[in-house]
Parts: C-alpha cells; structure tokens; sequence
C-alpha cells in the first residue's frame, strides 16, 4: 500500500516482515507442540480412556485445540496492545525535536517531505512513522492475528494426530518430520522475500496453506494486493477444516493404541 510507513523504506519492511515472519514460526512450533505433548500426558496417564465416556474422541481434539489457541490469541492481544501503546504514548517523548514531524511529511510524501527531513535519515524517520502509525501497527496486528490462528489450528489438528498414535515424546520425533519439513521450508522461503517480496516463488509460497502464514506475513509489509492476502486466508482456513477431518480419524484410533509406534502407511489407513 502506497500510504503505508514503510512503502518508502524497504529496510523498514524488511526488518518488519522479516520479524512477523519468525514470529508466527515461533506460535507453530511452541503452541502447536503444546498441544501434542498435553495429547501423549494425557494418553499415557489413561485419562483419555475416562474422557471419552463422556465426550467423542472429536469434541475432546477440538477443545484441546481452541483452548491452547484461546493463549495464543490473549498473547497476540496482549502484544498489540503493548506495541501500538507504546507507539502512541511512548515514541514522542524520546525522540529529538522535529523528528515526529519529518515522520509523518515522510509519511505523506511529496516535497514537504524532503524540506521536513532536514538532518534525519530517511530509514530512521520511516522506522519511527511505522512504530507511532497506530492504524497501520493495528492492521499488522490484525493480520498477524488471523495467521497465528489460521496456521495453529492447520498444525495443531496434526501434532493432535501424532500425539494421539505414540506413548511417548520420543516416539513422536519420526512422525514429526512430516510436519516439521513445511515449517522450515517457509522460513527458507521467507529469506528470498527479502529480496523480491513479489516474485513467483514468494507468491505461491504465501499462498499454499502450509507456509502461507509464515511467508505471507513476511510479504504484508511490503504493501502487497489485499486480494492476494484474502485469498491466502480462504485458503488456510479452508484446509483447516479438511485436516480437521483426517486428523480426527487419526486420533479417534489412536487414542487406544498403546506399546506400539505405528509408520506413516498406518496413520495413512487410520
């Protein structure tokens, strides 16, 4: 977007993007290994087996999984409004004298914005209008928001499939590997959107629901199409609800299997 903070600075959106990138990288593999390990406590205490006489092996996967994406969602929030406080109240009585101006004429382009600079780096007054533009940090955040739910909830129903068929965490290395891969592979990716936040590879990385909330959060800073970020968000969500559907099949067997790893051509005929 043309009006954003960091439209006219692309080390400030690289900075950013890059951030948001290892941020949501971060909420996959913390949260979603959460969810995996609470599986395997409860599965070699026995406490599923009480469970489900009450509840379908289904309903207890999907409370399991909203109630760890209720903490991710409180710590978004918790973050957003921490940042955007911060920005507002915080940033302009730090900052030397004039620099507030210059950042918004930066803001606004045009030639008031090179009389404003004066002495002050282009990088650094788009870095500041960034960090005091509430409406663009909270669009972030709102972006951020959507991606860190839409992915966790993608790989968290698959940690709950793997959690469900071992004993042990040591048991879950291997079946782990297949999801891991996706992961790595979009922070591999989100590397060459630092150089061209719109080549083809970036593009159909953002979009392919296993590494979109990674790479696409990386691209949004760079003032991307909203269209592309929307298609993205249909995408992730829509293959929730198809992995949602496997995994249950996966878990509802699982559950009761016990002193035994099962392979991958298992999982596949659970």
């Amino acid at each position: 977007d043309e009006g954003s903070p960091s439209s006219g600075s692309s080390a400030v959106a690289a900075m950013v993007g890059l951030g948001l990138g290892m941020v949501l990288y971060m909420f996959l593999m913390i949260y979603g290994a959460m969810v995996m390990q609470s599986v395997i406590e409860e599965k070699s205490s026995r406490v599923l087996e009480v469970v489900v006489s009450s509840v379908r092996p289904f309903e207890l996967m999907m409370g399991k999984i909203f109630g760890v994406a209720s903490v991710a969602v409180v710590q978004v929030l918790i973050w957003a409004v921490l940042v955007c406080g911060a920005g507002a109240a915080v940033m302009p009585h730090v900052l030397p004298d004039g620099a507030m101006e210059a950042a918004a004429a930066l803001q606004q382009g045009g030639g008031a914005a090179t009389a404003a600079a004066g002495d002050f780096d282009p990088e650094t007054l788009g870095a500041i209008a960034l960090a005091t533009d509430v409406g663009y940090l909270g669009m972030l955040f709102g972006y951020l928001l959507l991606f860190v739910v839409g992915g966790y909830l993608l790989y968290s129903a698959m940690f709950a499939a793997v959690g469900s068929a071992v004993d042990n965490a040591q048991d879950a290395a291997q079946l782990q590997t297949p999801i891991m891969i996706p992961i790595i592979l979009a922070v591999i990716v989100e590397m060459s959107v630092l150089n061209d936040p719109n080549s083809p590879l970036a593009f159909w990385f953002s979009l392919i629901p296993f590494t979109s909330p990674v790479v696409m959060m990386a691209r949004i800073p760079y003032g991307i199409p909203t269209w592309e970020i929307v298609l993205s968000l249909v995408l992730l969500y829509g293959s929730f609800v198809g992995m949602v559907w496997f995994a249950a099949k996966i878990y509802r067997v699982g559950i009761f299997m016990y002193g035994k790893k099962p392979s991958l051509k298992e999982l596949f005929k659970w």
